[in-house]
């Protein structure tokens, strides 16, 4: 109930912030890229951070229909996943942020008794960098058409990066587990 409350508490001040940010950035008098690319990466942080918090502790993934989730045109999902290098993008994680094995374990245990709890936690994770990405690619073309236009690159880059490939990702991970219960039978 405490983790609750405070990680709610901390998604409430998240989406504070990122409206403060929102709202005051065309009177940041920001002159170096530099900056603008720590504001963007820092926007795109705390946006993904409110559906992450509430991620840890609702079950997100229901407010979207199982219909969202289900995987329509597999062909199609592998030729984007290699074309975009996902690939990369996911060894990136596994060498520094999923390095941890005891992390990789509260994700999926290796068993298969693990799919069920693997799909829904991939569930959780896609709707908590599918909202983002989606209010993020809004605020960038705000920006873009706001005469800020190299905050709302930075912004759209960072997004696609931060919340665009995850969401593949996630997708491809539900795609090879259907591919493997298809194999060997729901069990």
């Amino acid at each position: 109930m405490i983790k609750k409350i405070a990680f709610s508490l901390l998604a409430l001040f998240l989406a504070y912030q990122t409206i403060s940010i929102f709202v005051y950035a065309g009177t940041f008098p920001i002159k170096s890229s530099a900056v603008i690319v720590l504001v963007a990466a820092y926007l795109n942080l705390i946006v993904t951070g409110v559906f992450a918090f509430t991620g840890f502790v609702f079950p997100t993934q229901k407010l979207l229909p199982e219909s969202y989730y289900s995987i329509k045109n597999s062909k199609s999902l592998k030729r984007t996943f290699k074309y975009l290098k996902v690939d990369f993008f996911r060894s990136f994680l596994l060498a520094t942020v999923w390095r941890n094995k005891n992390k990789q374990k509260g994700y999926f245990n290796g068993n298969r008794d693990g799919f069920k709890s693997f799909v829904i936690q991939s569930k959780k994770s896609e709707f908590g960098h599918l909202i983002p990405f989606i209010i993020l690619t809004l605020m960038s073309f705000c920006f873009l058409f706001d005469a800020k236009f190299i905050l709302g690159l930075f912004t759209i880059i960072i997004n696609v990066i931060f919340n665009f490939y995850p969401i593949l990702l996630q997708r491809h991970h539900r795609m090879r587990i259907a591919i493997l219960e298809k194999r060997y039978g729901k069990k």
